[in-house]
């Protein structure tokens, strides 16, 4: 139920906020932090009702977060002619961007519970966990920044796509982490755990096998044009 919520909600801001979205962002930016800000003192009132329990998990569980990230990453991987792809890219942008308000939600809530954990249980897999987390974390941090169109404009092509390269592991890192997170719960028969775990796992492999597919067919085009360049060139030289 939280995954059909957070893809329903997720949906209606990709198809039905798009123009709006792309012309005036900072309102959208404004309301992702004012539910945070709403997250956070629903959990410190500790607060419990029947709309809490379906909007906590969204925020505590980044699932928001996820599927907004999802949707930037499946965007690159469509064709250059889809028409999905043409309604979503001019607001891949600021669905990163979204994304990563919301994924700092998260991050803010788990680091206040671990951080005072370090000095005396850091180790075994609680390391592990919170290392992978300060990476994730970092990638977060650094694509974030540079998804400001006053960033990338004070950075060269070539820099900002090296930076933006660094999306795939980002988002492949998401996955592990989410995954080892639920795996406990899992392995003892938690049936939310082991559906959340199979929805991310098709998700990402879709994902996987898309952007290989894609790589491919690339590959080939250059491969085949390769020849007709170096013919050209040998003309202008004749």
């Amino acid at each position: 139920m939280r995954f059909i919520i957070a893809l329903a909600l997720s949906l209606a801001l990709v198809y039905l906020c798009a123009k709006p979205l792309r012309k005036y962002p900072v309102p959208f930016y404004v309301g992702a932090i004012l539910l945070v800000g709403l997250y956070f003192w629903g959990v410190s009132a500790n607060v419990h009702n029947e709309a809490w329990s379906y909007f906590q998990p969204l925020m505590q569980r980044c699932a928001l977060a996820f599927l907004l990230f999802s949707v930037v990453m499946f965007v690159g991987v469509l064709d250059e002619k889809s028409r999905i792809r043409t309604h979503l890219m001019p607001i891949r942008r600021q669905l990163s961007i979204l994304a990563c308000i919301f994924a700092a939600g998260h991050i803010v809530f788990y680091a206040s519970a671990y951080l005072p954990r370090l000095a005396s249980a850091y180790s075994g897999n609680l390391a592990f966990s919170l290392t992978l987390a300060a990476l994730i974390t970092a990638l977060m941090a650094v694509l974030c920044v540079t998804s400001f169109q006053i960033v990338k404009h004070g950075m060269s092509a070539v820099a900002w796509k090296r930076v933006q390269r660094l999306a795939y592991p980002f988002y492949l890192l998401i996955y592990l982490h989410l995954a080892l997170l639920l795996a406990p719960s899992a392995a003892v028969g938690n049936s939310v755990a082991v559906l959340s775990i199979a929805v991310y796992s098709v998700v990402v492999g879709a994902y996987v096998v898309l952007r290989t597919r894609k790589a491919l067919a690339d590959r080939a085009v250059t491969a085949r044009t390769s020849p007709l360049l170096d013919a050209d060139l040998e003309v202008a030289g004749a």
